[in-house]
């Protein structure tokens, strides 16, 4: 189980039972732009900008960025058979 903000999130957490800002930075770690995850989320994209400036939530973009890299490597590795 990884922490996301405040927010304890496992693997089989479902995106839309996230609370906004911590949906926003599993989006934005994803590439998404701000102007797509605003709507997607019940903001506007200036806001998810705002958000993706603070300092916590840089970490947790980075946080997610890091998990999302290690799951496609053991994704990789378990296809290649080590």
């Amino acid at each position: 189980m990884a922490t996301i903000g405040q927010t304890e999130v496992s693997a089989v957490t479902r995106v839309e039972d996230l609370p906004p800002r911590v949906r926003a930075a599993v989006l934005l770690a994803m590439g998404r732009r701000p102007e797509e995850i605003g709507p997607a989320v019940g903001v506007s994209g200036r806001t998810v900008r705002r958000w993706r400036e603070r300092p916590e939530m840089r970490a947790d973009i980075r946080r997610v960025r890091l998990r999302l890299l290690d799951g496609a490597l053991a994704a990789e590795r378990a296809e290649v058979g080590e």
